[in-house]
């Protein structure tokens, strides 16, 4: 599958965003496109393997949200530390019986906390709750399992905390690369990443990846609805927890990729256009430390 066209840096100076390094600059990267998932998830990371399956020495991790394929080493078994994954978010019964799973789960010092509906796993299209990402779109169709929040009523969030995980593997480990196949965008979707050590935070709007990519919200079958979005931070800022929220139903991702600042073979991203915060909506924020 083609990258798309859009390539876009955000780059603010540190003055503009409340950051206290003088002189320094904190950035987010943001471009779409991947490959074509051969597991029959639609599309993934152009860093992992096209099956999904991932070798955890390569500094990258991924959840596919299917306990078949979990993070392993280069002899195929899970390494130390990733035990077996976490079922009890499962949505109903048609997920269990597929296999689902969040394996990110079986990590030691990654944890998951909830608001609201919260977060649930699912497989293929669930009524008036959830839809599989690139629905009706045999291209792009995810037909494996999928996260989504809210699991109930009509809004929620779920936040993916790698402190200690970090902290575990130690020698200054940060993430300063996610990318998710996010589905059938809506307006009311948001991705909040937090770094806890700087109290700074950023965050991208569905809308203005609609914008980005002329998508309309909710669409579920549509390529520029439904994309995967790769995030690379750079100049210093990094996270330590993710934040998913939606304010309707629902928000949906799969393929959930993180990598390492010192992972190696990191490329650097090509033709970044750049652009100031107002032209494309997405903020860096500076929260307030406790």
């Amino acid at each position: 599958m083609k990258n798309l066209i859009n390539n876009t840096r955000v780059k603010a100076l540190a003055l503009l965003v409340g950051l206290s390094c003088t002189g320094a600059n904190a950035g987010i990267i943001v471009n779409f496109g991947g490959q074509a998932a051969t597991d029959g998830s639609g599309i993934t990371s152009s860093l992992v393997n096209a099956n999904n399956s991932q070798d955890a020495s390569s500094g990258l991790f991924i959840e596919t949200f299917d306990i078949g394929t979990p993070v392993t080493d280069v002899n195929g078994i899970i390494p130390g530390g990733l035990g077996a994954a976490d079922t009890s978010y499962n949505y109903n019964a048609a997920a269990t019986a597929a296999g689902c799973g969040v394996n990110t789960l079986g990590a030691s010092g990654i944890n998951f906390s909830t608001t609201g509906g919260g977060f649930a796993v699912g497989i293929g299209n669930i009524l008036d709750t959830a839809a599989q990402p690139g629905n009706g779109n045999p291209t792009i169709e995810d037909t494996t399992c999928y996260g989504f929040t809210p699991a109930a009523g009509s809004s929620g969030t779920v936040t993916i905390d790698y402190t200690g995980f970090l902290a575990n593997l130690g020698g200054g480990a940060l993430i300063d690369y996610f990318g998710f196949y996010w589905g059938s965008v809506d307006n009311y979707n948001d991705f909040t990443f937090f770094d806890s050590v700087a109290g700074t935070s950023a965050t991208i709007l569905g809308q203005t990846l609609l914008n980005l990519q002329n998508g309309s919200s909710g669409n579920q079958s549509d390529p520029s609805s439904n994309a995967y979005v790769n995030i690379t931070f750079d100049n210093g800022f990094a996270f330590d927890s993710v934040m998913v929220n939606s304010i309707g139903i629902a928000g949906e991702f799969d393929n959930v990729v993180t990598g390492l600042n010192n992972r190696p073979n990191v490329p650097e991203p090509a033709s970044l256009a750049i652009f100031g915060l107002g032209l494309i909506g997405i903020a860096l924020t500076r929260r307030q430390r406790k």
